[in-house]
């Protein structure tokens, strides 16, 4: 390893390996090498050894712009390691410890990972440990952000519903904060376990707190088996009442009574997300209790949902800071994708034609130009004005001739005819 990538520096450590920052001499780029953490447990080396190899099938199967790229894998005397691209952005957790998020930035944020868990969930991958520490927000040269899903070492390729694993001292892997009811429980896990997780991590950006919390873990794991949350409409009532029911459909507590995986969930966020000028004549998250799914088989019957806590409160539940937009790292170039100002589109027609100066009748009605691949504004719209025919010089003077010739005929035949 070392002949190939310079090791520059140390950025994070887990609770499986430890990340730095490195120099890959043959490419002359940074990237980032994750390798396993060295200990005298040899059980554990080797149980953090799986995992690494688990991880680097994981990665290495997703091609993706919202999912953490992998470009190389091997093994030295220090054990195995995999390289990755470099993210130098901010986890999600670091941002919103400064603000919730906006709901412009909000929505930007859906559809990224949206897309990226839908990717996955396409290869049958299950994250099993979505967290806002598992999501990095990094800057484009635009200054738009692009958010990436990584740390993929808890994930399992598994095409039916398999029973939650558990390692070698007999714990849960994930953050106790964003796991299931059905990981605590160990029982059967597929697409909507992280269905669940996202679904806290959106509560937490939009609020700034985790919507299951607790003083002790045994707290926090009563809060999700109990399902004591607060409804995220009462703690951002700025938020459109379409979306806090977005997020709340994620956090139920049966799998059942949840999306069936992200493509399910994308498709409703699009379907909602319309002007209020708009209607919507099916609503995909209905305010009722969603109609039961098929169950998978031997899967026992399922059990009412219950009741959530604190469902209504005197006063209203405030997020710990007020939200404030994303904008790009300090020294950045202004980003091109926010505007204090609605931009109006104004078409590029070129100068007027010979003879036909642009003019408003307002006897014809306007009415935009239709040109393939072009958007053009009303008052962009040239109107051809209705002119009266010249006469020539040289016509009026031969027109006046005649028409002397033509008086002095009448002229003649007149005096002939009195004098005879």
């Amino acid at each position: 390893m070392e002949e190939r990538y310079e090791i520059r520096g140390k950025l994070g450590q887990g609770g499986l390996g430890a990340v730095y920052r490195a120099y890959d001499r043959a490419l002359k780029r940074e990237v980032a090498v994750k390798r396993i953490i060295s200990g005298d447990d040899e059980e554990h080396r080797e149980e953090a050894t799986k995992q690494m190899e688990k991880e680097t099938g994981a990665l290495a199967a997703l091609q993706h712009p919202n999912i953490v790229t992998i470009y190389d894998v091997g093994s030295d005397e220090d054990g195995p390691f995999v390289v990755m691209e470099l993210l130098t952005g901010q986890t999600l957790d670091a941002i919103v410890e400064k603000a919730p998020l906006t709901w412009p930035d909000f929505r930007e944020l859906v559809l990224q990972i949206q897309e990226a868990l839908i990717a996955a969930q396409d290869l049958a991958l299950i994250h099993r440990d979505l967290k806002p520490s598992n999501i990095m927000v990094n800057w484009l040269p635009s200054g738009r952000f692009q958010a990436k899903v990584v740390d993929f070492g808890l994930a399992k390729f598994s095409p039916k519903a398999s029973l939650q694993t558990v390692d070698h001292h007999d714990s849960i892997f994930g953050s106790i904060y964003f796991m299931a009811p059905e990981q605590f429980e160990r029982g059967e896990v597929d697409s909507r376990l992280d269905m669940y997780s996202i679904g806290c991590v959106y509560y937490f950006t939009l609020t700034g707190r985790s919507p299951f919390e607790g003083d002790t873990a045994l707290q926090v794991m009563a809060s999700h088996l109990e399902h004591r949350v607060i409804p995220l409409n009462q703690v951002r009532p700025d938020l459109p009442k379409w979306a806090c029911d977005w997020v709340m459909w994620h956090i139920n507590r049966y799998p059942v009574e949840r999306p069936e995986n992200a493509r399910e969930t994308l498709k409703s966020f699009i379907q909602l997300d319309v002007p209020p000028s708009q209607t919507i004549t099916q609503p995909i998250v209905p305010a009722g209790p969603r109609p039961a799914r098929p169950r998978m088989a031997g899967a026992p019957p399922p059990r009412p949902a219950p009741v959530p806590t604190a469902v209504t409160l005197e006063q209203p539940v405030k997020a710990h800071t007020a939200p404030q937009p994303l904008a790009p790292p300090d020294g950045a170039p202004p980003s091109l994708h926010t505007t204090t100002q609605p931009v109006s589109v104004v078409a590029d027609t070129g100068p007027p034609p010979p003879d036909i100066p642009p003019v408003q009748n307002p006897n014809v009605p306007q009415a935009p130009l239709h040109v393939p691949g072009r958007v053009f504004a009303p008052q962009s719209t040239y109107q051809v004005p209705v002119r009266k025919k010249k006469t020539s010089e040289a016509k009026r003077n031969f027109l006046a001739v005649l028409g002397g010739l033509f008086f002095l005929v009448v002229l003649y035949f007149v005096v002939t005819y009195f004098s005879k």
